[in-house]
């Protein structure tokens, strides 16, 4: 669940989608934890595409898996960090080559998402935008419902060693696409040089901005991790590293370019299937800094943040069959 960039000063954040009540996370006027952090001054900030891009990088099994009550027990760390909300690192690493879910998400699919609580774990300081940051993307996503509405499709594809032959898969160059024409305008995807389950990259264009100011934009699968927990529930997580430069044109003499932005999200998703023409889905998605040897106020960003996420959004996404 997994948010797309709205300026080249909203690049920083992580947004998803979904729905299914587990503990209701804090209510938004409490989300900020306060702490002793000096003020970082940061970009503005408010809900973007790129986070539901790296949540769409997940795909789906047609092949049933086994239920049982040991495997109820034993798996369900996911749903766990989310209803908790930790805010420790992913303990868990690249499990399989992609996500397998059951087949309910076949087809054609309008998705609403919609913001339920956003929360600054290390204090809007560390926030991106600082506390006006904060109560902006507040005001925006969660006061005025500014939710996200655009089509999805998942298709059967075959391979993988781990998929048991055949799959259902998120279609995720069209997915992405839809994602970022309903936030960003119709011709905001350029480019899409890469779609895989492991990685994602594509190349946009700024709501209004020329050819000049394009922005490219990775996202690469770190750990992934799945829970059946029963024939019409499924939990799962990726967790992704980000990468946002300023696109360059084909130059092989080229010097490197240095990122916008680069951090590391973690998508949690537990989806309910609701019926045959509807699923529902509670996402969380947590942000995390890293270090930078080029950027000191970046390197000190990190080191304030001691490892916890900066940035935590909790999502409602409705699936209504097309």
């Amino acid at each position: 669940m997994l948010s797309f960039i709205l300026s080249l000063a909203l690049l920083a954040t992580a947004s998803a989608y979904s729905s299914s009540p587990l503990r209701k996370p804090p209510s938004a006027s409490v989300s900020a934890q306060k702490n002793g952090f000096s003020q970082l001054q940061i970009p503005s900030d408010r809900r973007t595409s790129l986070a539901h891009i790296a949540a769409l990088a997940t795909a789906l099994t047609i092949n049933q898996p086994a239920y049982s009550a040991d495997t109820a027990q034993s798996q369900d760390i996911l749903e766990a960090r989310s209803a908790e909300n930790s805010l420790a690192p992913p303990p868990y690493g690249m499990e399989a080559s992609d996500i397998f879910y059951p087949p309910a998400f076949q087809g054609s699919w309008k998705a609403v998402s919609k913001t339920v609580d956003i929360i600054a774990p290390c204090g809007f300081e560390l926030f991106t935008g600082g506390k006006a940051g904060y109560d902006n993307a507040v005001q925006k996503e969660v006061t005025e419902g500014n939710d996200l509405e655009y089509k999805a499709r998942f298709v059967t594809l075959s391979g993988g060693e781990d998929s048991g032959g055949i799959y259902l898969a998120a279609d995720r160059e069209y997915n992405a696409r839809e994602i970022a024409k309903a936030a960003m305008g119709e011709y905001s995807v350029v480019d899409t040089p890469m779609a895989t389950p492991n990685r994602y990259s594509c190349v946009l264009a700024p709501p209004g901005g020329s050819m000049a100011n394009l922005i490219s934009v990775d996202i690469i699968a770190i750990a992934r991790k799945s829970e059946p927990v029963s024939s019409d529930k499924f939990v799962c997580s990726e967790f992704v590293r980000q990468i946002v430069t300023r696109a360059q044109k084909t130059n092989p003499n080229a010097p490197p370019v240095t990122p916008l932005s680069v951090k590391e999200i973690e998508t949690i998703s537990i989806y309910n299937v609701a019926g045959k023409d509807k699923i529902q889905c509670r996402q969380r998605t947590a942000t995390f800094l890293l270090p930078s040897q080029t950027d000191p106020l970046a390197l000190k960003k990190w080191q304030l943040s001691q490892g916890k996420p900066v940035d935590v959004r909790y999502y409602d996404v409705t699936y209504t069959r097309a």
